[in-house]
């Protein structure tokens, strides 16, 4: 072989090493630098995204605020701050009373205890803490009249803004209301119901402890 061709190929030998060793001096590390720029690119991308997905939730919630507040107002009619008794036997009289309610006749109401604890299985039991910042007390009403008046007055308590939970209903047929004789053929019936309804606050001192008393309202 000749010399100059010898020469060439070592030349060229020398031009591959030295542009390998190049490329492994030089731009191999910048490699894995860019590798490196993009993975932190790719986490910032990815944490921006979830600010923006946190962001409009927080303008979701802003602009939905009035609803929350509405459905809050309406939570806060149901289950009162304090047991506010004097406004509970209002609206029970008014469900019963002639022209703003059933027209039942008789109706009287007592007021049971309130008590702290938590029912078995975590269901509430009559007269006890239904949760986390929820109390309940026990109701007994009695009331007689025509057996669609009684109905029409379950019926109204039942759907009365402050809650008011059903637990016991029995009726009785009768001939005679407040010592009042009246044909049977009237299907007039007595009626004791057992309920309760809820509060926020808390019995006091955490235990047992009676509602405050309240005259049974008697209307004739």
């Amino acid at each position: 072989m000749k010399r100059p061709a010898v020469a060439l190929l070592i030349g060229i030998f020398l031009f591959v090493v030295v542009l390998g060793a190049g490329y492994f001096l030089l731009v191999g590390p910048k490699n894995k630098d860019i590798d490196k720029l993009a993975k932190e690119i790719e986490d910032i991308d990815t944490k921006v995204n979830e600010e923006k997905s946190k962001y409009s939730k927080l303008i979701d919630i802003k602009n939905r605020l009035p609803e929350y507040e509405a459905k809050l107002a309406a939570v806060e009619a149901m289950i009162p701050a304090e047991p506010e008794l004097p406004s509970l036997i209002r609206n029970i009289q008014a469900a019963a009373d002639p022209g703003t309610g059933a027209g039942i006749p008789w109706v009287s109401f007592t007021p049971g205890e309130v008590a702290a604890g938590q029912a078995a299985a975590g269901q509430p039991a009559a007269g006890q803490k239904t949760g986390a910042g929820f109390s309940s007390y026990s109701l007994s009403i009695s009331c007689a009249g025509c057996y669609s008046q009684v109905v029409d007055f379950i019926y109204r308590l039942e759907r009365m803004q402050r809650a008011i939970v059903i637990d016991g209903v029995t009726l009785t047929p009768t001939s005679a209301i407040f010592n009042t004789s009246y044909s049977q053929n009237l299907g007039l019936v007595s009626c004791q119901l057992t309920a309760k309804t809820f509060t926020f606050a808390a019995p006091a001192g955490g235990a047992a402890t009676t509602a405050p008393a309240a005259t049974p309202e008697t209307k004739k």
